[in-house]
């Protein structure tokens, strides 16, 4: 009888085990949208693409998944933006300034998502850390100089760089996904960004040896990005 019973307890511990492991799912995101550069980013790099893709683990019964993200987004300088302060810095514009330059940032993260079952709806919350790598087209540094016939026009010679860097970031969020279809479900959300790369270096643009500014070292990326796309469970 004492063997029944233990025979017993085994099984329904494995049948429940089983059970509670068979809900345990992986699931597979691809989201994509736009990010929205906040504080000093927004001043010099416009709104672009942002897409990112995740893979998570389930921790039964306790409505918590464990993540790992990869995302693209992608930044265009803003070009008014070094116009603005020759302008307002030196008193003088600047001719035939259109250049395409861009920066990437490329995050890899991990965290932990918690959701909430509210049928047919599951909103969540959302937390992350990781490493960012940067990569820059062109990047101001360096000294620039104005020439004095003609002050519009500017000296770009040793003043540009193509740079690369990595750097620590975190991200915070929340969302919610709707089922479509038995394992199919569309995935909305909403993350605040930052991570402490160096977006401008300092330069120096001189109009003479009388009329000059530096611009300081701009650094610690933050951004919002807002994605929509499809949740698979395996």
């Amino acid at each position: 009888m004492n063997n029944l019973k233990v025979l017993l307890t085994f099984v329904i511990t494995f049948l429940f085990l089983n059970i509670t492991y068979s809900q345990t799912p992986l699931s597979l995101n691809l989201t994509g949208g736009a990010n929205i550069p906040m504080g000093d980013l927004k001043d010099v790099y416009k709104a672009g693409l942002s897409i990112e893709a995740g893979v998570f683990y389930g921790i039964p019964m306790t409505g918590i998944d464990l993540t790992i993200t990869a995302g693209y987004n992608g930044f265009t300088y803003k070009n008014d933006y070094f116009t603005n302060l020759v302008q307002t810095k030196l008193g003088v514009g600047v001719d035939g300034f259109n250049p395409s330059w861009t920066a990437t940032d490329v995050p890899i993260m991990v965290g932990a998502k918690y959701s909430i079952p509210l049928l047919p709806y599951s909103p969540y919350i959302w937390g992350e850390m990781g490493v960012h790598f940067l990569s820059f087209k062109d990047r101001l540094t360096g000294k620039m100089t104005g020439n004095m016939i003609n002050p519009t026009t500017i000296n770009w010679a040793n003043s540009l760089e193509s740079g690369s860097e990595t750097t620590f970031g975190y991200a915070i969020g929340a969302g919610v996904t709707i089922p479509l279809v038995p394992k199919v479900a569309i995935d909305f959300n909403v993350k605040y960004n930052n991570n402490g790369g160096i977006y401008s270096k300092t330069y120096e643009v001189f109009r003479s040896n009388s009329s000059d500014y530096i611009n300081p070292e701009l650094k610690n990326m933050t951004f919002i990005t807002a994605r929509a796309g499809i949740l698979v469970t395996l």
